[in-house]
């Protein structure tokens, strides 16, 4: 086979419960975006957080919070929450955690927020939700939030076994947190002044350390924190001034971090999630493919035979059916090449469009014309020329518009090179044209394009949602519902998996009818006819018509060569017995010596070749103009907080 004619072959590349998806796809943006939870959006920030810790001698202490909060630009929210922790492991004993109760829970808002407020479990935290859900805020609010929190502070045993410091290791931030926070100021007041003081800002285990200065007050002071950024205080004071407070350890499980019983309940949830996805994927597409994707065909007939019209609606029918087809001495009757390609792969190919323009230039609406390139053999171009058309012949939509998009409004005599830019959009229109032509005919109940293109849609969002969630929505989520959730890499990888099956499983569902299967085994029948026929099966009075004719059904096949040698032997027997045979004069070749049949057959091809390029060129693809043409570090301590806005 020449290089031209694989070419061919080679552009002819032809690949072959919507409910339940639908709630899968539903079931995805639920776990991705929980209802209640914070939203990272725009330049949305905690401009100042100022935090007065009263360091009690029970080892309580009473919190104020003073927050200045900036809203998205131009949105509008209820209000904020605090997530405070109030269990956590403890000493990595199995079975025990450290409880600190919160309890005195007051807020007010300075700017005039609405501070409404309802304190709920979220898991190892308890939530403190601010705002209205009948009422809207936006700008820059100021909240005053204030609370105790019991058995916060730690004695520390001193050499002789009595306590002889008492510490506030505590996390005002946990790297939880996805709020960026622009300003933080923390005053710690105490019965005694500090003798020792700490403070870590960053990533968990980050050894990053922020501004603290001992005393009475103590004060620490921390700048520009981003999400995912905790900020611990340690503050050392004399035992003496304390009432030896103890931690309030009990038993049970404890997620250490925010939302331990939110993250746990979300696992579960986004595992099932992620592994029921492919399965039901499968499961449902394969079921699709089955019962609706496979081609129909007519019960008890040979492929290619039909029954009459008047028996067409009662005749059975049944979906698959055998792979092997008669061999069929002339195309479908009334099917141009065009549609021919369009039936073999269900997709109407630009190389359907270029045989187009052949089988035009044979019934005798064009004639194509090579011109000469740098050398005598060089074709660079061709030209296109409108004929009077044919009084016994009609044109199909799809085969007008191509005409009219290639005349119009050019003239009579076009080159195939002015038509590079700028036919992409007419190769569109007709493609769609090809598309209802065989709905027209009953070949399909509905356009291929469109049937593959719902399914395969269906495909690319569940594999993009998937996607986000593994590579982005595994941390939003771990900051909302804590370290613990780590089920999004299974849903993000499960929903890409899902994804991917109903793609490939939805290029199969463009199924076509029993009539449509008929005509699918006539041409592939034809087809067996052009790559097996002999020169002595051709008469030397039909060969140049037969030629002709056939030659743009050889092309979409991409058997186009083989063809021509077989013309090229009928024309030398009918030589040596006195009767040459005409050459067509639908293509003029632009060579010095006589043409033959390999020579128009080979310029064809490349015609189709280039063709096909030139009619799905646009400015952007060719790269031309279109105008023209062990000790402390960040999150080490005790309790830790996170929030957000809903």
């Amino acid at each position: 086979m020449s290089g031209q004619s694989k070419g061919a072959q080679e552009m002819r590349s032809r690949t072959r419960l919507p409910a339940l998806l639908v709630l899968l796809l539903a079931a995805a943006f639920a776990v991705l975006v929980p209802a209640g939870t914070a939203r990272a959006v725009g330049d949305e920030a905690m401009e100042r957080f100022a935090v007065v810790y009263d360091l009690q001698p029970d080892g309580s202490v009473h919190v104020s919070e003073t927050i200045t909060w900036r809203f998205p630009p131009g949105e509008q929210r209820h209000g904020i929450f605090r997530n405070i922790v109030v269990r956590m492991g403890y000493q990595d004993q199995a079975g025990k955690y450290r409880y600190f109760q919160l309890t005195d829970v007051r807020v007010s808002s300075p700017s005039g927020a609405p501070a409404d407020f309802k304190v709920s479990d979220n898991g190892a935290a308890q939530e403190i939700r601010i705002g209205n859900a009948d009422e809207w805020t936006e700008g820059t609010q100021v909240y005053e939030v204030r609370y105790t929190l019991h058995n916060v502070l730690n004695s520390i045993a001193g050499t002789g076994g009595k306590p002889d410091t008492v510490e506030f290791h505590y996390n005002v931030f946990g790297s939880n947190e996805v709020t960026p926070r622009e300003r933080v100021n923390v005053v710690v007041n105490a019965p005694a002044a500090s003798t020792q003081v700490a403070c870590y800002e960053g990533e968990t285990g980050s050894d990053t350390q922020c501004q603290a200065r001992p005393g009475s007050p103590t004060t620490f002071a921390a700048m520009g924190l981003a999400p995912g950024e905790a900020m611990t205080v340690i503050a050392g004071y004399p035992a003496a001034a304390f009432d030896n407070p103890q931690p309030d350890v009990r038993d049970g499980n404890a997620d250490s971090t925010v939302g331990g019983g939110a993250a746990t309940a979300a696992n579960a949830a986004a595992t099932a999630a992620g592994i029921a996805a492919p399965v039901l994927a499968l499961a449902v597409m394969g079921a699709l493919v089955w019962t609706r994707g496979r081609d129909e065909r007519y019960a008890g007939l040979t492929p290619g035979l039909t029954p009459s019209v008047t028996e067409r609606e009662s005749q059975p029918t049944t979906r698959g059916g055998p792979d092997t087809v008669a061999v069929q001495f002339h195309p479908p009757a009334g099917v141009p090449p065009g549609l021919v390609g369009t039936i073999l792969d269900e997709k109407a190919n630009p190389i359907d469009v270029s045989a187009t323009v052949i089988d035009l230039a044979v019934r005798g609406y064009l004639r194509i014309e090579e011109v000469e390139g740098g050398s005598m053999f060089k074709r660079t171009d061709w030209n296109l020329v409108h004929l009077s058309p044919p009084a016994d012949d009609t044109l199909l939509p799809y085969e007008r518009r191509l005409l009219d998009g290639i005349f119009s409004t050019r003239g009579d005599v076009i080159a195939l090179s002015d038509l590079k830019n700028t036919f992409a959009s007419t190769l569109r229109r007709i493609q769609s044209d090809m598309y209802d032509e065989v709905v027209r005919r009953h070949w399909f109940r509905s356009s291929p394009q469109l049937q593959r293109g719902m399914w395969q849609g269906l495909g690319i969002v569940l594999a993009v949602i998937g996607g986000m969630i593994l590579f982005y929505g595994q941390g939003a989520i771990t900051a909302l519902l804590g370290a613990g959730f780590t089920g999004g890499a299974v849903l993000g990888v499960g929903l890409l998996i899902a994804g991917a099956i109903v793609w490939f499983l939805g290029g199969k569902m463009a199924a076509k009818t029993a009539e449509g299967s008929a005509v699918l085994a006539q041409s592939l029948g034809f087809k067996e006819y052009l790559t097996t026929a002999e020169a002595g099966q051709i008469a030397f009075e039909e060969a140049s018509n037969i030629f002709s004719r056939y030659l743009p059904y050889a092309v979409v096949f991409g058997v186009a060569d083989r063809w021509a040698s077989i013309f090229a032997e009928v024309a030398q027997a009918a030589e040596a017995v006195g009767q040459p045979i005409l050459m067509p004069s639908w293509y003029v070749w632009s060579g010095a010596a006589f043409p033959d049949f390999g020579s128009i057959a080979s310029g064809v091809e490349s015609f189709s070749t280039t063709s096909t390029g030139t009619f799905t060129s646009t400015p952007g693809s060719s790269g031309s103009s279109g105008f023209s043409g062990g000790g402390g570090f960040s999150g080490s301590g005790g309790g830790g907080s996170s929030s957000g806005s809903w």
